[in-house]
């Protein structure tokens, strides 16, 4: 009899501590993956810039963000413009089509850091959440490459 409540009492934890995992990440529930992380900044402005992957079967769209080292984050497209002058400008959203993929980068697609809080050194990471409408928040690092074009201060 012993025996037997002994074994329950351990399959009981046993079963417990099995289901005590952990939590799977916003990222990983939305089907969103981001890689080739790396930002750029000036002592005003910065840029970060990746590759996000959507995993999932519907599609998504990165809809903000928040970091500790600028007063905004915003997301921004920079397109020649119909006098053939590049401009940059905010977009309230960056779609992310299920089983596809968007590159953020220089001239195009961005996360844009304004006011910058706190002066970056090439190698300083910057911890960086993005928000998306379906997986919602996600927390990334970036590394400062290297320091942005003029434009970024303007």
């Amino acid at each position: 009899m012993k025996n037997f409540i002994y074994l329950t009492i351990l399959l009981i934890f046993t079963t417990l501590a099995a289901q005590c995992g952990p939590a799977a990440s916003p990222s990983q529930e939305g089907g969103i993956t981001v890689s080739d992380i790396s930002a750029r900044v000036t002592t005003q402005n910065g840029a970060v810039f990746m590759t996000i992957k959507n995993g999932g079967a519907s599609d998504d769209a990165l809809v903000g963000g928040k970091t500790d080292v600028a007063k905004t984050v915003e997301l921004h497209e920079t397109k020649m413009d119909e006098n053939d002058v590049m401009k940059m400008s905010p977009v309230p959203n960056i779609p992310i089509p299920a089983g596809g993929s968007v590159t953020l980068k220089s001239g195009g697609l961005h996360v844009m850091l304004i006011d910058m809080q706190k002066e970056l050194a090439v190698g300083d990471k910057i911890s960086l959440t993005l928000t998306f409408e379906k997986a919602g928040p996600m927390t990334i690092e970036a590394e400062v490459k290297d320091a942005a074009m003029g434009h970024m201060d303007q």
